[in-house]
């Protein structure tokens, strides 16, 4: 570990009680670990401080040596110490074993299914999690279109399609402009008010955004942990954006058409909220 970085999460709590597995946890942590195996030729593991957290991958920054990486979440781990260190002061030294504590066995794959496996349950009992951070506009993205105006303007400007229309009308009345983000098959995360010039490029095809992309965007332009994000778009940008914000509303999910999601989007324009369009 360099010497100018030091981890600086504690606990301390002596009834050793668990604190919540999952993502937000491993953010309050502040670092993460790669599994004995997996790491450097040289030996060792790579660690460091997680930027995003997908739905398959962990990005970290290694203060170190100043890179920046991706792993599988199969292969990374929440730094344990603490917990580890907090129960020997106590004289426990299986803490894992302890009710409670059996995720500090867990990989980060773990805790991203713990915490998709509590939305699902909420979902079931009709319940809305409400997150503490949620507060003011949601950050709401919707989709490019084929169908473009023919010179430059700003991006907000250039998609003239009708299914395009309709999901900014349904944007604004989610939110302001400035919490609007279009996903561009070629540019990516784009603000309504970039300038951008007429192009051919579909989804999914050779040169188009990939979800690394978006996610670096996103985080350049303070997005990346955004705590209220809504969805709304088909399910190929649905699914790319997921892996941004996997925590994302989507109440376009499960249509079985473009009628469909055209009526569910002029709901929202016309001032239902996102959830209960989605039921």
């Amino acid at each position: 570990m360099s010497p100018h970085f030091r981890p600086t999460y504690d606990y301390d709590d002596p009834d050793l009680t668990p604190p919540s597995p999952g993502a937000d946890l491993i953010m309050q942590v502040g670092l993460v670990e790669s599994l004995p195996g997996i790491g450097p030729a040289t030996g060792g593991r790579y660690i460091g401080i997680p930027r995003a957290i997908g739905p398959l991958h962990t990005r970290l920054w290694r203060p170190h040596d100043q890179v920046e990486m991706t792993l599988p979440n199969t292969d990374v781990q929440l730094w344990n110490t603490p917990f580890i260190t907090a129960g020997h002061r106590h004289g426990e030294f299986k803490l894992s074993e302890r009710p409670g504590w059996h995720w500090l066995r867990w990989t980060i794959a773990d805790h991203v299914a713990h915490d998709l496996q509590r939305q699902a349950a909420a979902a079931d009992l009709g319940i809305t999690p409400v997150y503490p951070e949620e507060q003011g506009d949601p950050l709401v993205i919707v989709p490019c279109g084929a169908t473009k105006a023919a010179f430059p303007r700003p991006a907000g400007e250039m998609y003239t399609g009708s299914y395009h229309r309709l999901t900014r009308r349904a944007a604004d009345a989610l939110t302001s402009s400035d919490n609007i983000r279009i996903v561009s098959a070629l540019h990516g995360l784009l603000p309504l008010d970039q300038i951008i010039a007429p192009y051919d490029l579909r989804f999914g095809r050779p040169g188009s955004i990939t979800a690394e992309q978006l996610e670096e965007q996103a985080d350049q332009q303070g997005l990346l942990g955004h705590p209220n994000v809504v969805i709304l778009a088909s399910r190929d940008y649905t699914r790319l954006a997921q892996q941004v914000w996997p925590h994302a509303r989507t109440p376009l999910a499960a249509t079985r058409s473009i009628g469909e999601q055209q009526h569910r989007l002029a709901r929202i324009a016309a001032g239902e909220p996102p959830e209960q369009v989605a039921g």
